[in-house]
């Protein structure tokens, strides 16, 4: 007998067939014959209870009306500012549900529902809200360092306000917070009431501790510093005869103050150097003695100074300007100073948007890097359209009042001296609002030209935007090319040192008696004479 034959497996294929047939039958008998379309579906009937949304017809329905139900403490106006559905509009099923979550957002309810009901022309929304209970009253128990008032200032809970676990446990944090930093280190916040279902209002119980003050600051290891020094150098100090104006002991600023610690001795060039801590207390435990301990470590040396990127300007008349010089201590401020230096020197040359990063690179000798400005020059750009903007309640001020007090006009190359220059006269003026909370001070903004025009505009010389804001308005009158200024084609335009709090006053540069620059060979083009170099 074969294995098709076989009695079982007959039946099993028996058993199958009747089970496809009845499964048939059964989709006949409920939806008729396959070739006709299945019975359409009643529609549903309004819930006598809530249910949900009940949108009865597919067809658009108009809000009859809109019900908020269940609020007992928030006004009905106080509801009805965030809901989106009016009435007499299309309803909107995604409408209604944005509704919803922009209820649950305020914290005022725990749950919003939602459900319509059926009405002449149209439909009646309801919302029915179930309110999370209100901040009866709000105590402090146990506080005697720090006052009601504080604290409420600090935490920020009113009566009026829902009560919630999570905005409770957020208070007694920012209590506990406030505690440590007002010399109570080991002080500890509880909640009594406002974390449970049930509660009327917000209770904190208060364990304060020791009041803890600074007696003195003291410092071991220090070599290159004096403890003078130092101490300019932290805020943890002790208060005026020990009791007025600072001295409380505050963990998070003694921690910071180790942290500048490490960052001065780095500024220096002490990149080994570690800051510890100690804290003595005197036997009462109320005053403490803070000792600062420190490892200073080897303090490097300059190996080397280089520029990379440099095209317009060679490397060795550009370090004749740099204060850092090699065999020198590092000094993070010196090398501040000499990005400053480069800036300036190529802005002077209308590379506004020049950009220098320094790069101390630590070599394998211990105690020796190599310092690297990396430069990238950026284009040549000159001055275009000079844009004013005067904000105010009632502007009056006549715009040659402002363009007598530029020293820039349209096709001279922007000098960024220049470009501080004038903002420091536009804010010595006495004509414009200088106070930052009163108001933004002048402000002179350089913006490039387009992108598509940004090659071309670098290598012909061409005009630039430059305006007190980056914003374009066609209504602002330009400021006339000057024609009665010559220049000559130079080299080197002469750098005049500023004087003044922003710039820096850098030495005139020594032209070779030729008349020109020297200039580093560029590896993308080859040499250019320096005569050929134009402002324009």
């Amino acid at each position: 007998m074969s294995v098709a034959d076989h009695p079982l497996r007959y039946g099993h294929n028996l058993a199958i067939a009747l089970l496809v047939l009845i499964a048939q039958a059964e989709a006949r008998a409920q939806f008729g014959p396959p070739s006709m379309p299945p019975p359409a579906l009643p529609a549903m009937a309004t819930p006598a209870a809530p249910s949900g949304y009940n949108v009865a017809n597919a067809a658009p329905q108009l809000v009859v009306d809109v019900q908020v139900r269940g609020n007992t403490i928030t006004k009905d106006y106080e509801i009805q500012k965030h809901l989106r559905t009016r009435k007499d509009r299309e309803f909107d099923a995604e409408l209604v549900q944005s509704d919803v979550r922009s209820l649950v957002s305020t914290g005022l309810f725990r749950d919003v529902q939602t459900y319509t009901r059926p009405a002449d022309g149209g439909v009646i929304v309801i919302y029915e809200v179930f309110e999370r209970p209100r901040i009866q009253y709000v105590r402090h128990l146990g506080n005697r360092g720090v006052s009601e008032k504080k604290m409420v200032k600090e935490h920020g809970l009113k009566v009026g306000d829902s009560i919630n676990s999570y905005a409770t446990e957020e208070a007694r944090r920012k209590i506990e917070d406030l505690y440590h930093r007002s010399g109570f280190p080991q002080a500890q916040i509880s909640i009594l009431e406002g974390d449970k279902p049930g509660d009327k209002g917000v209770v904190f119980l208060v364990n304060e501790g020791a009041l803890e003050r600074i007696w003195d600051v003291e410092f071991e290891g220090n070599t290159i510093a004096t403890d003078a020094r130092l101490k300019t150098q932290i805020e943890s100090k002790p208060g005026i005869m020990w009791y007025f104006w600072r001295g409380k002991v505050d963990r998070s600023k003694i921690d910071a103050d180790v942290e500048k610690l490490t960052g001065y001795y780095r500024s220096l060039g002490y990149f080994r150097a570690r800051v510890g801590r100690e804290m003595v207390f005197d036997d009462s435990g109320k005053w403490v003695t803070l000792k600062f301990v420190i490892d200073e470590g080897p303090r490097y040396v300059v190996r080397s100074v280089s520029v990379e990127g440099n095209v317009k300007f060679a490397s060795g008349p550009l370090l004749d300007f740099l204060e850092l010089k090699s065999g020198q201590f590092f000094d993070q401020s010196a090398m501040t100073k000499d990005i400053n230096t480069i800036v300036d020197l190529y802005g002077s040359q209308g590379h506004v948007f020049a950009d220098v990063q320094a790069d101390p690179r630590f070599l394998e000798e211990p105690g020796q890097l190599d310092v690297v400005y990396r430069v990238q020059e950026g284009g040549v750009f000159s001055v275009g359209d000079i844009r004013v903007k005067i904000e105010g309640e009632y502007p009056h001020t006549r715009e040659s009042v402002i363009l007598n007090r530029l020293s820039l006009r349209p096709g001279d190359i922007l000098d960024t001296r220049e470009l501080r220059a004038s903002e420091r006269r536009l804010k010595s003026s006495q004509l414009f609002e200088t106070n930052p909370q009163l108001g933004d001070p002048p402000k002179i903004v350089v913006t490039p030209p387009d992108l598509q025009a940004i090659g071309n505009t670098a290598s012909s010389g061409g005009s630039t935007v430059r305006g007190q804001q980056p914003e374009y308005d066609s209504r602002m009158p330009r400021a006339p090319a000057r024609s009665d200024v010559v220049r000559q084609p130079s080299a080197y335009p002469p750098m005049q040192p500023q004087v003044g709090p922003y710039s820096l006053e850098l030495p005139s540069p020594v032209i070779p008696a030729s008349g020109t620059m020297p200039i580093a060979p560029s590896p993308y083009a080859p040499p250019v004479p320096a005569t050929s170099y134009s402002p324009r």
